[in-house]
């Protein structure tokens, strides 16, 4: 089968770290070093190795998934790093496939942008709603003012084109009016990512121990402040947080999560009583 793939140049060995590692050239670099290349034997079988599902894919469609994404100015190693990522992808005919890259270039990231994106996150090509898309990018957009910020948000977060709008709403309120933070701070971590619950006892952890303090909202917000970095508060594990950003045992945290559960439970409870009452 997969000698059926014609080869314009000679068979070439496969750098494993080309699927895995992020891209550092721009496209340019890449489309001028292989445009015209098609797959080799190689390229297949190592892509195969490192997603199994793709054994299954007749080389016709390889061949046909390679020309189209060649033809859209991606490079051969980007196609066989959306390859591995989501095979999916070359069981779709061109069209959807079209479809789909031609939907994320109305978000305006640009090229370069969009290329870095969908190879670093290939199940963002399973986008196949234009309005849905724009609408969703349109809130992320309202809360991080530029298009850029939009892709260095979905670059950290991508999980957030499938999470809910009120889910975002709420933890961005709390970093933007409980912890005062500002944008290019919660853009440069994943925070937007994780359970707002956890969120809230890691920063009221921070207060109760004086390591966080809100920034007064009329101090200049490029000053720096002794409170410890969004991304280090909520990008860690229990254990580094615990014991490298507050300083206490693994243990003290875990006891700490446990009352702090207890308390958010409680006050569920008191509000549950209350609306009770209101509707007796």
């Amino acid at each position: 089968m997969l000698r059926n793939i014609l080869l314009k140049l000679p068979k070439t060995s496969v750098d494993l770290k080309v699927f895995s590692a992020n891209l550092t050239q721009s496209s340019a670099e890449y489309i001028s070093e292989d445009k015209y290349k098609l797959l080799s034997e190689e390229h297949i079988t190592e892509a195969v190795k490192l997603s199994p599902a793709l054994s299954m894919v007749s080389s016709e469609m390889w061949r046909t998934a390679h020309e189209t994404f060649l033809n859209h100015g991606l490079s051969t190693q980007n196609f066989l790093q959306i390859a591995t990522g989501n095979p999916k992808v070359l069981m779709r005919s061109p069209m959807k496939v079209i479809e789909a890259l031609e939907f994320w270039r109305t978000c305006q990231f640009g090229e370069y942008g969009l290329f870095l994106l969908i190879t670093k996150y290939p199940e963002l090509l399973d986008v196949n709603d234009q309005q849905k898309l724009l609408k969703h990018i349109s809130f992320l957009k309202s809360y991080v003012n530029t298009d850029k910020n939009v892709w260095k948000l979905l670059m950290t977060c991508p999980s957030l084109m499938q999470d809910s709008v009120k889910n975002i709403e709420a933890r961005m309120s709390y970093f933007k009016n409980v912890m005062c933070l500002e944008i290019p701070e919660i853009i440069k971590s994943k925070a937007l990512t994780k359970p707002l619950e956890e969120i809230k006892c890691r920063h009221i952890f921070l207060e109760r121990l004086r390591l966080f303090k809100p920034r007064p909202k009329k101090v200049d917000p490029d000053q720096l402040t002794d409170n410890p970095r969004l991304y280090k508060i909520t990008d860690t594990s229990d254990k580094t947080f615990a014991t490298k950003i507050c300083h206490v045992t693994v243990e003290e945290y875990e006891s700490f999560k446990t009352l702090f559960r207890r308390e958010i439970e409680r006050k569920e409870e008191e509000t549950e009583d209350l609306s009770d009452d209101d509707d007796s």
